[in-house]
Protein backbone atom coordinates (compact mmCIF):
# COMPACT_ATOMS: atom_id res chain seq x y z
CA UNK A 1 0.00 0.00 0.00
CA UNK A 2 2.84 2.40 0.78
CA UNK A 3 4.21 1.87 -2.73
CA UNK A 4 0.82 2.58 -4.37
CA UNK A 5 0.25 5.65 -2.17
CA UNK A 6 3.71 6.92 -3.06
CA UNK A 7 3.11 6.38 -6.82
CA UNK A 8 -0.15 8.35 -6.53
CA UNK A 9 1.64 11.14 -4.65
CA UNK A 10 -0.56 10.57 -1.63
CA UNK A 11 0.41 10.64 2.04
CA UNK A 12 0.51 7.28 3.80
CA UNK A 13 -2.79 6.48 5.49
CA UNK A 14 -0.93 4.40 8.05
CA UNK A 15 2.71 5.32 8.58
CA UNK A 16 3.40 2.16 10.61
CA UNK A 17 1.22 -0.72 9.42
CA UNK A 18 1.05 -3.72 11.74
CA UNK A 19 0.72 -6.40 9.06
CA UNK A 20 3.09 -7.86 6.49
CA UNK A 21 2.06 -8.64 2.91
CA UNK A 22 1.72 -12.32 2.11
CA UNK A 23 2.75 -14.08 -1.07
CA UNK A 24 0.07 -13.09 -3.60
CA UNK A 25 -1.64 -10.52 -1.38
CA UNK A 26 -2.23 -7.69 -1.88
CA UNK A 27 -2.76 -7.86 -5.63
CA UNK A 28 -1.71 -4.74 -7.52
CA UNK A 29 -2.89 -3.98 -11.05
CA UNK A 30 -0.33 -2.15 -13.16
CA UNK A 31 -1.52 -0.33 -16.28
CA UNK A 32 1.25 0.75 -18.67
CA UNK A 33 0.12 3.18 -21.34
CA UNK A 34 2.28 4.64 -24.08
CA UNK A 35 1.15 8.21 -24.61
CA UNK A 36 2.03 9.01 -28.18
CA UNK A 37 1.20 12.61 -28.75
CA UNK A 38 1.22 15.10 -31.60
CA UNK A 39 4.86 15.96 -30.86
CA UNK A 40 5.92 12.36 -31.50
CA UNK A 41 3.95 12.26 -34.75
CA UNK A 42 5.50 15.57 -35.86
CA UNK A 43 9.02 14.34 -35.08
CA UNK A 44 8.45 11.12 -37.05
CA UNK A 45 7.16 13.10 -40.04
CA UNK A 46 10.11 15.48 -39.81
CA UNK A 47 12.54 12.56 -39.69
CA UNK A 48 11.12 11.04 -42.88
CA UNK A 49 11.09 14.40 -44.67
CA UNK A 50 14.73 15.00 -43.80
CA UNK A 51 15.88 11.41 -44.38
CA UNK A 52 17.66 11.87 -47.71
CA UNK A 53 19.44 15.07 -46.73
CA UNK A 54 20.43 13.67 -43.33
CA UNK A 55 21.75 10.47 -44.97
CA UNK A 56 23.83 12.52 -47.43
CA UNK A 57 25.33 14.59 -44.59
CA UNK A 58 26.08 11.45 -42.55
CA UNK A 59 27.80 9.80 -45.53
CA UNK A 60 29.94 12.89 -46.12
CA UNK A 61 30.84 13.10 -42.45
CA UNK A 62 31.82 9.43 -42.38
CA UNK A 63 34.03 9.84 -45.48
CA UNK A 64 35.75 12.91 -43.98
CA UNK A 65 36.50 11.01 -40.76
CA UNK A 66 37.66 7.80 -42.50
CA UNK A 67 40.14 8.84 -45.19
CA UNK A 68 37.48 9.14 -47.89
CA UNK A 69 36.13 5.62 -47.39
CA UNK A 70 32.41 5.13 -47.80
CA UNK A 71 30.25 3.66 -45.04
CA UNK A 72 28.78 1.12 -47.48
CA UNK A 73 32.24 -0.26 -48.27
CA UNK A 74 33.05 -0.57 -44.59
CA UNK A 75 29.64 -1.99 -43.66
CA UNK A 76 29.50 0.78 -41.06
CA UNK A 77 26.48 2.33 -39.42
CA UNK A 78 25.75 5.93 -40.26
CA UNK A 79 24.87 8.43 -37.57
CA UNK A 80 23.31 11.72 -38.56
CA UNK A 81 23.82 14.96 -36.69
CA UNK A 82 20.12 15.57 -36.14
CA UNK A 83 18.53 13.92 -33.13
CA UNK A 84 14.83 13.12 -33.16
CA UNK A 85 12.79 12.57 -30.03
CA UNK A 86 10.42 9.69 -30.77
CA UNK A 87 10.14 8.52 -27.20
CA UNK A 88 6.78 10.03 -26.34
CA UNK A 89 5.88 9.33 -22.75
CA UNK A 90 4.67 6.32 -20.86
CA UNK A 91 2.33 6.50 -17.90
CA UNK A 92 2.05 3.90 -15.16
CA UNK A 93 -1.03 3.45 -13.00
CA UNK A 94 -0.90 1.25 -9.89
CA UNK A 95 -4.06 0.10 -8.10
CA UNK A 96 -4.54 -2.31 -5.23
CA UNK A 97 -7.41 -4.50 -6.43
CA UNK A 98 -7.47 -7.26 -3.83
CA UNK A 99 -6.11 -7.95 -0.36
CA UNK A 100 -6.79 -10.98 1.80
CA UNK A 101 -6.36 -8.85 4.92
CA UNK A 102 -8.96 -6.27 3.88
CA UNK A 103 -11.51 -5.50 6.58
CA UNK A 104 -14.36 -3.23 5.52
CA UNK A 105 -14.86 -0.18 7.71
CA UNK A 106 -17.87 1.86 6.69
CA UNK A 107 -17.00 5.35 5.40
CA UNK A 108 -13.27 4.83 6.06
CA UNK A 109 -12.33 5.44 2.43
CA UNK A 110 -14.16 8.78 2.37
CA UNK A 111 -12.64 9.77 5.73
CA UNK A 112 -9.16 9.20 4.29
CA UNK A 113 -9.73 11.03 1.02
CA UNK A 114 -7.60 14.13 0.50
CA UNK A 115 -9.59 17.19 1.61
CA UNK A 116 -9.53 18.86 -1.82
CA UNK A 117 -11.13 15.79 -3.43
CA UNK A 118 -13.70 15.39 -0.67
CA UNK A 119 -14.67 19.09 -0.88
CA UNK A 120 -14.90 18.98 -4.68
CA UNK A 121 -17.10 15.84 -4.53
CA UNK A 122 -19.24 16.17 -1.38
CA UNK A 123 -21.74 13.52 -2.52
CA UNK A 124 -19.11 10.98 -3.56
CA UNK A 125 -19.89 7.36 -2.70
CA UNK A 126 -17.21 4.78 -3.51
CA UNK A 127 -18.41 1.64 -5.24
Amino acid sequence: YHFVEQQHGQPHINKTPTWEPRDGSPTINVHIRPDEDKTTEDELGKMWQEHEEETRRAEESYAESNDGKHAEEEDAALFGSTQYDLSGTTSYEYDVIECEDFVEQKDMWVKNMPDEIRLANPDFVPT
